[in-house]
This record gives structure tokens, sequence and C-alpha cells, in this order.
């Protein structure tokens, strides 16, 4: 192949990029469940949060530009759809404006509360209101499980130094996300999506999310996706003296180290073996308790 040949070629390429349309993906769900900070954590998008009334009124489309990544540059479109559940009036006015913008998006992320067991009025909405606006949609939606922090015992059992949950909460968030999976199951029996467990306030296991709604982008749409994101770090919950050396030293030009039992405890442990324990979560997990961490 030429070098004009090739060039050609490259321009038709470049130009296929610049002319398709950015992914969209609509952040929906039930009042109160984090939907905005979710996507506050997810792209910094800005948006106001509001914990004593439902601030979400309606669907706000938020362009994310992503950098360049391999050549490719792209963008994608969050929509912060407005909260269901908030009451029958408003309702109608919702599930109108759903069937407005999902008919025009890629990936449904369904966000419930993870500590809240009860979830037959989300089967409702699926099964009765949303099933026949967009079947192929429903059929990849990400359920996205917020506040897993407060899932028994509860934020206290949630480690602050290492911001993880404890062995025993995790082993409760494995159940809330079997339950629930069998639970939508019920309704869409042929729902192939993704379940994650996260926290938008803790930060935690944004990069798992992220990942999950770039693999429910369809196949002939996700090669517009660059690999960018604006995630809320969540290094900068974790007690320094967790950290790998390079982060430790990003921190340290930032912000001066406070003390720490954790500090004095870690401060003579051999690189290699801190690397080990920090390296298996059981480990970790059964080490910080007996250090009554």
């Amino acid at each position: 192949m030429s070098d004009e040949d090739f060039e050609k070629i490259y321009n038709i390429i470049e130009e296929k990029v610049d002319n398709e349309p950015p992914p969209r993906f609509a952040f929906i769900g039930e009042t109160g469940v984090g939907k905005s900070s979710t996507l506050n954590a997810l792209f910094n998008a800005g948006f106001d949060v509001s914990h004593t009334e439902a601030c979400t009124q309606e669907a706000r489309g938020v362009e994310i530009s992503l950098s360049e990544v391999e050549g490719v540059n792209g963008a994608l479109v969050a929509y912060d759809m407005p909260g269901l559940g908030e009451s029958q009036l408003k309702q109608r006015e919702h599930i109108a404006l759903y069937e407005k913008v999902l008919k025009d998006v890629d990936v449904a992320l369904w966000i419930l509360d993870a500590q809240n067991r009860a979830i037959a009025s989300v089967q409702q909405y699926l099964e009765r209101e949303l099933k026949e606006i967009h079947p192929k949609l429903l059929e990849r939606m990400v359920i996205a499980l917020n506040k897993v922090e407060l899932v028994y015992p509860g934020e206290k059992a949630w480690h602050p130094l290492a911001n993880l949950p404890s062995e025993e909460q995790e082993e409760n968030i494995k159940g809330r996300i079997n339950d629930v999976k069998r639970k939508i199951h019920e309704v869409l029996p042929n729902w192939k999506g993704k379940i994650i467990g996260y926290s938008a306030h803790k930060r935690y296991n944004l990069p798992h999310l992220f990942d999950a709604m770039m693999d429910a982008v369809p196949n002939k749409r996700r090669w517009v996706v660059a690999s960018r994101k604006a995630l809320a770090d969540f290094l900068e919950l974790v007690d320094p003296q967790l950290l790998p050396p390079e982060k430790r030293r990003e921190r340290a030009i930032n912000q001066q180290p406070q003390p720490s039992k954790m500090s004095d405890i870690v401060a003579n442990m051999p690189p290699e073996e801190f690397a080990k324990l920090a390296g298996n979560k059981k480990a970790f997990s059964a080490w910080l308790k007996q250090k009554g961490l």
C-alpha cells in the first residue's frame, strides 16, 4: 500500500470517527438512590445533589469529552434522568420523558440502593412501563447497586483506612447482588447485563462500574469510546501508608501525610512483605482486625 493510499484510508476513518454520534448513557432509577452523585463520581459532571428533596426534574444531557487515546478522539453523553417513585402526577410526566430519551441511548444504567431489599416497584417499572420502550436496551442494561458501605453490618464495619468493605460486609454485598440478579430475571428473562456493587460516596468500585457500562455499548458503537474517564479518585480515601510508593509520592506533593497508628505499624515493614499482605484481601482484612484497625 502506498503512502497516498494509506493517507486516504486514514482520512476516511478519521472522518467516520468525527461524524459518529457519541455513545449515550441513561442513568435511571427511583428517587434518592444516588443517580446525580454517581454521574458526578464517574464524569465530574458537577450536578447539584440534594439530600432533602428530589432534585433532578428533567433529563439533562451532559456531553463529556474524552482525551485522545491511541489516536482516537471520543465523547459520550450521559443523561441524568428524573427519579421514579416521587408522585403519581410527576411519574406520568417522567415516564413520557423516559420513553423519549431511552429510544436514543446506547446503554441504560439502573441504579438501586444496595441496602434496600424491596425492589417490587423496580420490577413493575421494568415489566410494565419501560419494557416496551426499548427491549434490546433493557436486555443489556447495567444494574448498579449504590451505597454498598451501608450494607449490613453498616458503615461502622467499613475499613476506613483501606476504604474497603469488611469481610462480612463483602459477603453480604455478594448475596445482595445474587438476590437482585434473580429478581431482575423474573421480569426480564433475556437480560444479559451486569450487576456492580459500588459506592459513589466512598468512590469504591467505580472502574468496574465504568467498564460494565463500556461493555454494554453495542459492538458496532463501542469503537467510538475512548478509555479516558474522570473517575473520582478512590485512593484519596485510602490511608497513605497503604498506597504503592509512587502513589505515596504523588500524595506527598499535594499534602503532608498525617501520623496514624497505621503509619507506626507499617513504618519498618519490608516493602515485599507489605505488598504480599495488601494483595490478599482476606488476609489483609484479618491483619487489620488483628491490629485493631
